[in-house]
């Protein structure tokens, strides 16, 4: 009879159950702090019952990892699609620059779950392949632009890619920090404006440098 309850519960689709799952999980995580977070809020938000959470994700520390997860592959998705529409380098730095910005809303919801990820990952080993995974990701995703624009000739011939995302990333993550813990200085604006100077000075092309003076 049970068995037969949860199969009513469920939508046409399991991926749907499971989808709408973990974004409600995400945004809790986000509101809340992960170890903030019951099956029951979840079952809660999503309106059905924690059996049928259960059904999905065994444990709640199952449900809780695969939402960071899911939140952290929705926002790649998101970039990527609208990098895409970008052809000019410069222009698709700018872009991801812009979008990696903590403003409030998903973003900033998104940028709660990174910091919560990094800390598990601190402390629970089994975090850090898939953290490093998908910050790999984000790593790559710097050094294919720059790639770019110097083939594209708008960015410095002699730019490292490797070291330029190694450098551009960190000060990302640690603009980004100071502006959700509220660091006196640190604002929005001012971290954009830290990030667009590095690509200034670090990946301009000679024309570009001498255009500007």
């Amino acid at each position: 009879m049970g068995e037969t309850a949860e199969m009513a519960d469920r939508p046409r689709s399991d991926e749907d159950r499971r989808a709408a799952i973990l974004e409600a999980t995400w945004q809790l995580i986000a509101e809340r702090g992960f170890h903030a977070v019951r099956i029951a809020d979840i079952a809660k938000v999503c309106g059905t019952s924690t059996g049928t959470v259960h059904y999905y994700f065994p444990g709640k520390n199952d449900v809780l990892t695969a939402a960071l997860k899911y939140c952290v592959e929705q926002a790649f998705n998101r970039q990527s699609v609208e990098l895409k529409a970008i052809d000019n380098a410069h222009e698709r730095l700018l872009k991801l620059i812009d979008m990696q910005v903590p403003r409030v809303g998903r973003v900033r919801d998104e940028w709660s779950i990174w910091l919560q990820y990094w800390a598990e990952a601190v402390v629970r080993p089994e975090f850090r392949p898939a953290h490093n995974e998908f910050y790999a990701r984000w790593h790559d995703a710097v050094v294919r632009t720059v790639r770019r624009g110097v083939r594209q000739g708008v960015f410095r011939p002699d730019a490292d890619p490797e070291n330029v995302a190694l450098r551009l990333t960190a000060l990302t993550d640690g603009a980004a920090i100071q502006v959700l813990t509220g660091a006196p200085g640190m604002t929005i604006t001012v971290m954009r404006e830290l990030l667009v100077d590095f690509v200034s000075r670090e990946l301009a092309a000679p024309e570009s440098v001498t255009a500007r003076g």
